[in-house]
């Protein structure tokens, strides 16, 4: 097993999370989020090992920095860490098969005269099967680096796409 503070300061984080996670001669996937699943928090049995699931998702949090593409699937499965089950499960190590093809992808810092400044939003539209919240998005950049993103789920109900963002 990897020990998780070494995980964080390696230049080669992708490979050691999927070592650690005993999936590094897994088939990679084009998508990090699988478009069919409808998560609950109780469907299928819990997972055996919450620990385990809660050290991944962090982990995963942590490599959501350089690659904003997860960001917003990484904080659905942080809804879970409280009570995983397996379907949970399966969900990370969808994620982590998309890592495993993306190996070569992340942000890349660079000098820029530009000083432009580009904000993106997205909202889910209440698509949390229990509590039908939508979950809102933004990215910021300041000369094509990113600076600043959020993916969080909206404290109520909004009846529509515009008032949620």
């Amino acid at each position: 097993m990897v020990n998780m503070g070494l995980l964080l300061v390696t230049s080669s984080i992708h490979e050691e999370l999927l070592e650690w996670a005993g999936m590094v001669n897994c088939k990679p996937i084009n998508t990090p989020v699988d478009t069919k699943a409808k998560l609950s928090s109780s469907a299928g049995a819990k997972f055996h090992d919450p620990i385990f699931y809660c050290s991944l998702d962090g982990a995963l949090q942590y490599l959501m920095m350089m690659h904003t593409n997860i960001t917003y699937i990484v904080q659905h499965v942080c809804l879970h860490m409280h009570n995983p089950h397996d379907c949970h499960m399966v969900l990370i190590k969808h994620i982590l098969r998309y890592v495993r093809g993306t190996t070569d992808l992340g942000i890349h810092i660079h000098g820029s005269p530009s000083t432009d400044i580009v904000a993106y939003s997205d909202t889910d539209c209440a698509l949390c099967p229990g509590t039908r919240r939508s979950t809102l998005s933004y990215f910021m950049y300041i000369g094509g680096i990113l600076v600043s993103l959020s993916s969080k789920r909206q404290p109520t109900v909004s009846w529509s796409s515009v008032q949620a963002e």
